[in-house]
This record gives structure tokens, sequence and C-alpha cells, in this order.
């Protein structure tokens, strides 16, 4: 009966978990949706000090990592759009930053388009932090910011629910999916071990 209580639990947090949800393409933010007109109200932001101690095991990440990821990205039209799925395998280097707590220098390779790609990861930037869940090695956050698409362009809203488990110092699980002027447009997954 324990078993059956904690399995009931934990599917029940997975469920109702924003990072792990499968989104659907262009769904609306469901942080847009709970916070209505309040959703860009960038004052709200939490004061997080970079140094408290359930975040120091983000610190003995550092180093080079290898695994496998996908990535989901929306395109087309708004009434009928595509969900692109691509599996990649990645070289990772997770480095040290001053405001953003998680940057990984990445080399990307898509097996099935014959590409590599280059990436860097600037996750859980502490300026731009409206939520922060820590449990163990496990963090869940949510990040809004404003982005320029040029001096004549505009301005997007980018928000990023981001999920990071490390199990060991060996092992590392990154999860995070993007809103664009609060519609969601994409999701990378990474499942690394140390080199």
């Amino acid at each position: 009966m324990k078993k059956y209580c904690l399995l009931m639990l934990i599917l029940g947090w997975c469920i109702h978990s924003p990072v792990v949800a499968a989104y659907e393409c262009y769904q609306e933010s469901p942080t847009a949706q709970s916070l209505g007109d309040k959703y860009r109200d960038i004052d709200k932001s939490l004061r997080v000090d970079k140094n408290e101690k359930q975040l120091q095991f983000l610190k003995k990440l550092k180093g080079k990592w290898s695994g496998t990821g996908e990535e989901i990205h929306c395109k087309g039209p708004e009434r009928h759009p595509e969900r692109l799925q691509k599996k990649m395998q990645v070289k990772a280097e997770v480095r040290e930053s001053g405001n953003v707590l998680f940057r990984a220098q990445l080399e990307k390779k898509f097996p099935a388009e014959g590409v590599t790609r280059s990436d860097r990861l600037d996750l859980i930037n502490i300026k731009n932090l409206y939520t922060l869940s820590m449990n163990g090695r496990h963090i869940e956050a949510n990040q809004r910011e404003h982005a320029t698409n040029g001096p004549d362009a505009g301005v997007r809203y980018l928000e990023y629910m981001i999920s990071i488990d490390a199990p060991t110092d060996d092992e590392l699980h990154v999860e995070w999916s993007l809103f664009i002027n609060s519609v969601y447009v994409f999701t990378q997954k990474l499942d690394l071990t140390r080199d």
C-alpha cells in the first residue's frame, strides 16, 4: 500500500509539473494563464543568492559531459502547427558564470541530418527568476525576460520552464521549454554523463 501511495504522489507531481508537461505547439503558457495581465510584470522577480547552500551542487557539475538529447520545434501557421522532433548526440562543457547558475557550451550532432551545431545554454539567471523550487539535487525554475529583435523590430517576452536533475555528480538531466510572447515554441532535453 505504501508503494502504491508513493507511486501516486510521484505520478501526481509529474502530471502537474509545468516542466515535465508535454506542451502543444503554440499553447499558451500555464504561467500566463494563471497570472493574466500580471504575466509581463518584470518587477516581481525573486531575489536569489547564488551562494545559497541548496544551489551549491550546481558548482560540482562543472566539466565535460556527453550523452543524448532531443529538441522539439514548433513551426508553421497557428491553425496547423507542425511539431518537429530531432534526436541528437551531445558533448557539453558546463562552466561557472556570474548571474547564470547553469551555463553549458554544447556541441550537438544530429545524425538524421548529418549536421553539427554549437550552442550556449544559459539557464537559471538569478536576475530573471520568478519561481525556484529545490528538492535535493533537483531544481525547477521559471525565468522570464525581455529580448529585443533588433533596433526597429520590437521586443519579445521570453519565458523558460527549466528542470535540472543531477542524481549524482556524474549524471545530469536537463529539460527546458521556451515560450515566446506567452506561446510555446521549443523544448530541449539533455541526458548526460560525465566524461
